[in-house]
């Protein structure tokens, strides 16, 4: 039902956008997503259209435009100049390691310049950049190095906003004349939405008939990996994720990305009934009540063995998941200080992820498979295979 609603929004905000999609002409092709919709690309004679949808949490009804064209005297008069993007890009900085994923995959990571956070990327090339100092640390949010950034001079800063507030940090850089343009792929609840986003680098970059072929690819792939699970999937197992932080369980509901690749790989998510646009604080106490049935545990934070779980409370370690060793983290793609993969390059690779949970849920499906970005956490003193689920 929320895909049937959300298709309807994007479908009346591109209805709109045909009929006045820039102050002096009329678009001429407006994009339909198969999965996204928290952005649509407009087409019009000389230029596109970026449109973002709702970017940041506890956004409604709201949108951002983007102008983009390889010539600038195609741009309608009368738009702002921070909305203009004139290809094709030289620089780019980005705030989030999804990003340097979409660019990197569309074989363009050379023109990246600034970053998030640079001891926490995983690519090897972007990391040699680092080193080399053609790349630079641009900070975290609430402490962007707005100077550098402006010193960097990019074509476009590529941000995510985390609620309303992110706002006034990202207004100082259009401010100072720097093209802001927020992506909202975090915020999309499957997989294949993810992915999409592809698109909108595409666009930027010039490059939209390969990130078309991209986006199909990785779609064929991922629903394949679903009907086989469909055909061959003995096994159901119920499912708990995450791990408890300060006191905290921070469930994510049955309505989000995670949630919807436990059911793609044949799992039984323990709160797929939840609905919430953000994760939900739980008590220690109720998490673990309903985790008594659970026969996998995935993601469980930064732990790397079963003795790390057991150090963040005792009680973890008495739970018949952890005691049968069935706990698996998407931590197995970490660098030297703890970067991890699977916020990267795990954005363009749904359908491996996806591949390794269905193989983790039902290892019979993909015999000999090696997982690309879970691994089996262990007792330091228990190095055996114990799993046995329900079916």
């Amino acid at each position: 039902m929320k895909y049937i609603k959300g298709l309807i929004y994007s479908l009346l905000i591109l209805f709109a956008s045909c009929k006045t999609g820039s102050p002096d002409r009329i678009a001429d092709h407006c994009n339909i997503n198969e999965y996204s919709d928290r952005f649509s690309i407009i087409q019009n004679e000389g230029f596109s259209i970026i449109r973002v949808m709702n970017p940041w949490q506890g956004a409604k009804d709201k949108y951002l435009d983007y102008y983009i064209s390889d010539d600038p005297s195609t741009i309608p008069p009368g738009i702002d100049g921070s909305q203009i993007i004139i290809r094709p890009i030289a620089s780019i900085v980005c705030t989030s390691t999804t990003h340097i994923a979409m660019v990197d995959t569309l074989g363009e990571i050379e023109i990246l310049k600034g970053v998030s956070g640079t001891e926490f990327v995983y690519d090897e090339e972007l990391r040699s950049r680092i080193e080399d100092g053609v790349v630079y640390d641009i900070g975290y949010e609430n402490g962007y190095n707005t100077e550098l950034i402006f010193s960097i001079k990019p074509d476009v800063v590529l941000v995510y906003g985390v609620s309303g507030e992110s706002v006034p940090a990202f207004s100082r850089l259009s401010d100072m004349g720097i093209t802001v343009l927020y992506i909202a792929d975090y915020l999309e609840d499957h997989p294949l939405a993810r992915i999409e986003w592809i698109k909108v680098f595409g666009e930027l970059l010039g490059k939209q008939d390969i990130a078309e072929r991209i986006f199909g690819s990785v779609c064929g792939e991922y629903m394949e990996i679903v009907e086989k699970v469909a055909d061959g999937g003995r096994l159901k197992p119920d499912v708990l994720l995450g791990l408890p932080f300060n006191d905290k369980w921070f469930i994510s509901p049955g309505n989000s990305y995670i949630a919807k690749l436990i059911e793609d790989a044949g799992g039984r998510y323990l709160w797929a009934e939840s609905q919430s646009d953000v994760s939900i604080p739980m008590s220690l106490e109720a998490v673990c009540q309903r985790a008594t049935k659970a026969d996998i545990w995935l993601n469980a934070g930064v732990a790397k063995s079963i003795d790390d779980i057991r150090l963040v409370d005792p009680r973890l370690g008495d739970l018949q998941v952890t005691a049968e060793g069935s706990v698996f983290n998407n931590n197995r793609r970490l660098n030297t200080n703890g970067g991890n993969d699977y916020w990267e390059s795990g954005i363009v690779n749904p359908h491996i992820i996806l591949k390794d949970l269905a193989f983790i849920f039902n290892p019979d499906i993909f015999p000999g498979y090696e997982l690309s970005y879970y691994t089996e956490l262990r007792d330091h003193s228990d190095s055996s295979d114990k799993r046995e689920y329900q079916e």
